[in-house]
């Protein structure tokens, strides 16, 4: 949206007079049908409903190229869940898979299984450190226990393989 805010705000610019009017709902007969078309499901329509696809994109997007994009714990996850790419070493293939029945992968997000509690976001190990500080100094700004500190993070929702050990450290430290 900040995108087309942009672009909005440079065709203002444009124009030596610039108005906004609002159009109240029932004098808008087109948007309000167009709303109603696209909060249903077509499966009951009787009638024929023409739709525009819109192939170009109003905003040019720049690519950008990930330079060097380090290698973590959930790189053979993600890759298996996102495309079925599998290790050359059958031992490593077949535990790649048994062990990717406890995960999955949306929206860009790999997500573990839990036994109780909803989805577990999957981060990497910096991403748990600063999980595990927060929940450690500000959060709840007591000092508890190892387990206790990691079953909170878990808790939280987020996990990565060794968030105990992490937990043990950071404990130690302070």
């Amino acid at each position: 949206m900040k995108k087309y805010f942009a672009k909005v705000q440079e065709a203002i610019k444009l124009f030596d007079l610039f108005e906004i009017e609002r159009v109240p709902r029932s004098q808008n007969k087109r948007a309000d049908a167009l709303l109603k078309l696209a909060s249903s499901s077509f499966a009951h329509l009787s009638k024929e409903v023409l739709v525009e696809v819109v192939k170009q994109k109003s905003i040019d997007q720049v690519q950008v190229l990930a330079i060097d994009s380090p290698a973590t714990w959930m790189t053979p996850l993600v890759d298996f869940l996102s495309s079925g790419a599998l290790p050359m070493n059958k031992t490593e293939a077949r535990r790649l898979q048994l062990i990717a029945a406890k995960y999955a992968y949306a929206g860009g997000t790999l997500y573990r299984r839990s036994y109780l509690s909803p989805w577990l976001k999957c981060v990497t190990p910096e991403k748990g450190d600063y999980v595990l500080r927060e929940v450690h100094e500000v959060l709840c700004a007591a000092h508890v226990g190892s387990r206790v500190l990691a079953k909170k993070c878990l808790l939280l929702d987020y996990y990565w393989p060794s968030v105990f050990r992490d937990a043990a450290a950071l404990i130690q430290k302070c």
